[in-house]
Order: C-alpha cells, then structure tokens, then sequence
C-alpha cells in the first residue's frame, strides 16, 4: 500500500503553528482525560470533519459510552465550521473536540526537543508524519486507545484488554488503531514508540514513522520478527491481535467495502479499516458493506448525509 499512494503527498502543515482564528478549547497542562480514553488526531489543515471522520467518532462513542472519545485537531478550526454539519459531534455526551498546540503539546516529554528543532516543520508527508509523533505522544501522556479516522468501530474493546494493536498482514504491524495502558507494560511500549521516531526518523517516508516502527519496536520487544510468533507470553503480555480483529479485510482487498456485502460476514472484527488513503475518492454505493456498516454504526453521521455519505 505504501508505495501505491507515495506520489499522493500532502506538505501544508501551516495551520499547525497558527494560534489565532480558533473556536476550540485548547489542550493545555491543567487537561487530564477520563479513565481509558479514546482519541483521534485531526493533523490536516482542512479545519473541519468530512463524513467518513465523523462516522469514526461516533462508532467509537457509542460503542463505549462509558468512555471519553477526544478528538484533537492540530490547526485551527473555524466558527462556521462547528455551527456546520459538525455540530453534530456535540450530540455525543461523550465527545469532546480540543485544539493540541505541538510545541506545548510535547512539552516535558522524550519528543520535546524532537518538536522544538523544527523537525516536523521540514518534512514530506507533514500531515502522516505528525499524525504518526501525535499519536504516540498522547498514548505517552495519558494510555488509552487511539484510531485513526477512518475506521468503523463494531464492537467495544473491553475484551481485549488494555495493551494490543493488530497485523494488517503477516508482515506488517499496523498503527491505525493502538491500545496501551498508563503505567508499566503500555508506558514502556509507548516511550519504546517514542524514541524510535526520535532515533530513526526518515522525513521523506511517513510509512517508516507508522507501520515501520511499530513493527520494529515490537520485533525487539517480543525477540523475533516473525509475527506468526509474536504470542502475548513471548511479548511480555503484549497482544498482537491477527487481522481479521482491525483489519478483516486487507488493503489488497479494500474495493469489498464499496461491493455489496454484510458486516455479520465477519463476526470477529472489532473495527474496519476502510484505508481511506486509498479509498477516499469512492462514492459509498447504496448496500454496500461501508453502506451497511455506516447505517448500523454511525446513524446519526449516515442520516445528517444521506444520499452524500462518504463523498
């Protein structure tokens, strides 16, 4: 997947440095979330929610209403964008929408100075590659869950306790949907995250920062690069979870989500990833699985846009 969309970069991370034109509360060192959070990071600069996003966040709040969903953007978003069709976020209890400035963001952390050298500010793939420090960053600071914005949680995690993530393949860990606790197995992990994007960042490759280095670290964390091998006792408690749990249908695959097609076809999956790097120019057609799974697990996103859902 990675070398098929490496020609569709995208640069402009301006917004993130802009501290004016912004309706949101802002991330700041009184902030501490509720137990067992959920976050997504917005690093576009797009300064709004499409529909597909939105429909991320509400699976994931209402399949765990007794947790805090955070949605983070890096840049500023507008007045009219939260009277918009966004205003829809708020009718979720708990949904919270915030503002991260990066530089105090990582204040007092391993990636402080990672920030402060203007590393982020000198890249290809500005928007991948934030995307990628902030996600480890927060699951640093506080544990939780984090998921991309492009996923459609089915099922409450609980089951599968508090330190996973997931194969995409049998060679590639992926980093769209991560869990790890906030003391000794998940804040190891997380800071193992953290100084593997410090010692080996490539700024011209977004896929080595995500996929690449949670794969590396958990190679040398469990002792073996075979992820067949990679049991929870052999990763010191850690759970690679198979595909079919995050990624029950691969990338290879991706069109089945714009096919006709059930979600009870694939009773373990927890979430679907509907690898929107690849996909986001689709239609949604009526009846098929994205269709299906939007109408069952985002209502209130798949009603707001009907008929414009997904586009």
């Amino acid at each position: 997947m990675y070398e098929l969309i490496h020609n569709n970069k995208s640069d402009n991370i301006s917004c993130h440095y802009i501290d004016g034109d912004d309706y949101l509360p802002t991330v700041d060192g009184t902030f501490s979330p509720a137990q067992y959070p959920i976050f997504f990071h917005d690093t576009s600069c797009k300064g709004y929610l499409n529909s597909r996003q939105m429909c991320a966040i509400e699976s994931a709040a209402i399949s765990h209403p007794e947790r805090n969903v955070y949605v983070f953007f890096s840049g500023p978003v507008s007045k009219s964008a939260l009277l918009g069709k966004m205003s829809i976020m708020y009718s979720f209890s708990n949904v919270m929408l915030a503002r991260v400035h990066i530089d105090e963001y990582s204040a007092n952390t391993p990636i402080q100075f990672f920030i402060e050298n203007g590393t982020l500010k000198n890249t290809s793939w500005g928007i991948e590659n934030t995307s990628n420090v902030l996600r480890f960053l927060s699951l640093y600071k506080w544990g939780g869950v984090y998921l991309d914005t492009d996923v459609v949680v089915v099922k409450p995690f609980d089951l599968l306790g508090e330190n996973w993530i997931a194969k995409e393949d049998m060679f590639t860990i992926n980093s769209a949907a991560i869990s790890l606790d906030n003391y000794t197995l998940g804040r190891k992990v997380a800071n193992d995250f953290l100084d593997e994007i410090v010692k080996h960042y490539k700024s011209d490759n977004w896929a080595h920062n995500g996929p690449g280095a949670v794969t590396r670290v958990l190679t040398r964390f469990c002792g073996t690069d075979d992820l067949s091998k990679m049991t929870k006792s052999k990763c010191q408690g850690f759970t690679v979870l198979e595909p079919k749990y995050l990624y029950p249908i691969h990338y290879n695959d991706r069109m089945r989500y714009f096919q006709h097609g059930n979600p009870e076809n694939y009773p373990d999956a927890y979430l679907h990833h509907i690898w929107n790097r690849l996909t986001h120019h689709l239609k949604v057609p009526k009846h098929s699985l994205y269709f299906k799974l939007a109408q069952k697990y985002c209502p209130s996103v798949y009603k707001l846009y009907n008929e414009e859902f997904g586009l």
